[in-house]
């Protein structure tokens, strides 16, 4: 498969292969590609106790139903996104 890729990118790649950390351009992107899928893997998705309030959430927004948050509000709500990604990466361990 051809790809075309920016001229920046092209240069990087040529880059990295004159420095001799990959081989080849072939490695180099193979090297992304991995890093990619690594980074994807390591995205938490939404647990499936928690869809329904995502989507009850979701319809009283659109219902009107919703508020301006205060900064008592963004706080649990970041408490809450680490307790769960604690949770998650619990599972995954």
């Amino acid at each position: 498969m051809n790809i075309e890729l920016s001229p920046q990118s092209e240069q990087y790649l040529a880059s990295v292969v004159a420095d001799g950390i990959y081989p080849s351009r072939e490695a180099a992107l193979e090297a992304a590609v991995a890093a990619l899928r690594a980074r994807d893997r390591a995205i938490p998705m939404v647990p499936a106790e928690h869809m329904a309030l995502v989507e009850e959430a979701i319809e009283s927004s659109l219902a009107g139903k919703s508020s301006i948050m205060t900064d008592a509000d963004w706080d649990n709500l970041r408490r809450r996104i680490v307790e769960t990604a604690d949770v998650s990466r619990d599972r995954n361990s």
